[in-house]
């Protein structure tokens, strides 16, 4: 499988496109917004600049990624696709309905929903055995980790070519035993999430305190050492302990005042410049640099 076609030229799309290109694919993506196409090229060098790429090296990569006009133009010069459009199930599907009319039924289809269920993702689809969860991680030319997951409907055969061609690729891939919402990252990433939300509302500490909590302690060790491999490094006794203590004051909730109430007062986040915390002008562009050289130190530890 070396030709990719990528449905969605935005944040995970683009950055799907540089992680193949590097990897000597070569890929056509496709977009209904021109604009995204039309700022492909400019990403994909921003992208391979932070991978490290040697300028005389991005010409290369970025010859391999090419822009469609249209969905049938991709379709008929490709060996898969690569689902990458927003977390909606209605654009999901009338997305792969359309891509769907143009190309024959043994086409492989890689999802890069991170949180539906992919047996949704695949309802309607005329040949859902073909579908398969692929979820990278944001920046995908930098992450290494990739989930597969298969739907209800998928034919273990399209699971296993994904997974021989990202472990070809160098990527670190998991393959999980059935589908599930949120693959394993996302749901251990939103189980924190939701205690951290909990601890504000309880008043313990304020979100700068949770932030050096995580970076000052948990983020170092989970590099290194992951939960379960803890567990038993502690002792299951102990782990049982401390969970038996704890649990029953761990969130379970299912509604987070301390989101709605930004979000009613219009603040977003980032992009509206206050949400948790405060975010003046500058201040994204150094946090994604910071996440970007964290990640880079972190795999050159490994």
């Amino acid at each position: 499988m070396t030709r990719f076609g990528i449905i969605g030229g935005g944040l995970m799309g683009h950055g799907i496109a540089v992680a193949l290109a590097r990897a000597g694919h070569r890929v056509v993506v496709y977009d209904e917004d021109p604009a995204a196409l039309a700022s492909l090229d400019e990403r994909i060098a921003r992208a391979l600049e932070r991978c490290g790429v040697p300028p005389g090296d991005v010409g290369a990569v970025t010859a391999r990624v090419t822009a469609a006009r249209s969905l049938s133009d991709m379709s008929s010069c490709v060996d898969a696709v690569v689902e990458a459009v927003s977390e909606r199930l209605d654009v999901k599907h009338q997305v792969l309905e359309a891509w769907e009319a143009t190309v024959p039924p043994v086409l492989p289809v890689w999802s890069t929903t991170s949180v539906l269920p992919l047996t949704d993702v695949a309802k309607g689809m005329r040949h859902p055995q073909r579908l398969v969860g692929v979820h990278w991680w944001n920046p995908a030319y930098l992450v290494p980790l990739v989930e597969v997951a298969p739907g209800a409907e998928t034919d273990h055969r399209f699971v296993q070519e994904a997974c021989d061609v990202l472990n070809g690729m160098g990527r670190t891939t998991v393959r999980l035993h059935r589908d599930v919402p949120g693959f394993i990252g996302n749901r251990l990433q939103f189980a924190l999430v939701r205690e951290a939300l909990h601890l504000l509302e309880q008043e313990v500490c304020d979100p700068v305190t949770i932030d050096t909590v995580v970076r000052a302690s948990l983020g170092l060790r989970w590099s290194a050492v992951g939960p379960m491999e803890n567990a038993d490094f502690i002792g299951l006794d102990l782990t049982r302990n401390i969970l038996s203590s704890l649990a029953p004051h761990l969130s379970a909730a299912v509604a987070f005042p301390a989101l709605d109430e930004p979000l009613d007062a219009g603040q977003r986040g980032r992009a509206s410049g206050g949400g948790l915390l405060t975010w003046p002008p500058g201040r994204g562009e150094e946090v994604a640099q910071r996440l970007e050289d964290g990640i880079r130190r972190n795999l050159g530890a490994q």
